[in-house]
């Protein structure tokens, strides 16, 4: 007999942690202006799943990048007109929990941004009826996740969340 079988079972059973699906402490850098988006930190912030891989986080994470810096590019210049070389210059003693407002905001909405165009995405073109209603639920995400990164944009900037128009 090799070895003790109760234990060989209770090894069996051993249940390890998965593997994050991105490296730990992998970030997608910006331009150095804003601050990085740390993959495993959204994935935790977002409930994102294994089911996305490293890869396709990081090409949301640039996409979402791209979007909010495009959107904040006005109000990003004027910021360093007044002399802030980055992000962290701007409002720098507004905190929440130990963090520069600011870059919690910027990195909101990279987060929502990127979420939204992996709920977008994601969708199985084999779907059945059921598929099909799990990703009309999914295009609801994708909404609510827009939803937030518009919100924390106008956050940053200043500007209202609601836009009315009289007719």
């Amino acid at each position: 007999m090799k070895g003790n079988p109760q234990k060989e079972i209770e090894m069996a059973f051993l249940a390890l942690p998965p593997d994050p699906a991105s490296p730990e402490g992998f970030s997608v850098e910006g331009d150095g202006w804003f601050p990085a988006i740390d993959c495993n930190k959204m994935r935790d912030a977002l409930r994102i799943g294994e089911m996305v891989t490293n890869a396709r986080l990081v090409e949301a994470i640039k996409g979402g990048q791209l979007t909010i810096d495009r959107e904040l590019a006005d109000w990003r210049t004027a910021r360093e007109d007044e002399g802030a070389a980055d992000l962290t210059e701007v409002e720098p003693t507004r905190m929440i929990g130990g963090d520069h407002r600011l870059s919690l905001l910027y990195i909101r909405a990279v987060r929502f941004a990127a979420a939204a165009e992996l709920a977008e995405l994601h969708r199985d073109l084999t779907a059945t009826q059921d598929g099909q209603a799990r990703a009309d639920t999914e295009a609801t995400t994708a909404q609510e996740y827009h939803r937030l990164a518009t919100n924390a944009v106008r956050d940053i900037i200043g500007t209202g969340r609601v836009a009315v128009e009289l007719i």
